[in-house]
């Protein structure tokens, strides 16, 4: 393969990672919103004990349930991106030899 070559798929991989990781922290920093709006909401409803009823317990098992998915797929989608920036980094060190 052509130096010039191994230089285009290297920054064409670059560019996806930087785009992934920018899209990732915008959904990151959306969520982060909507995780401290239900942190307040789940407080407000801690202080009043007696508006618990079950679909309220049902309801908020549903949102933690969905949260920790979520925060799973960001764990996922940052290890991806990660994982790519590690590959790269061989391809680097070998065209400094």
């Amino acid at each position: 393969m052509s130096e010039l070559t191994i230089l285009r798929e290297f920054e064409a991989k670059r560019s996806q990672l930087a785009s992934e990781s920018l899209e990732l922290c915008d959904d990151f920093n959306k969520f982060s919103d909507e995780c401290s709006f239900l942190c307040d909401a789940f407080a407000a409803v801690a202080r009043d004990p007696a508006c618990i009823t079950p679909e309220t317990s049902e309801g908020i098992w549903y949102v933690c349930y969905k949260l920790k998915i979520q925060i799973r797929a960001y764990r996922d989608q940052i290890d991806g991106v990660h994982q790519g920036l590690r590959a790269l980094k061989p391809n680097l060190n070998s065209e400094d030899e």
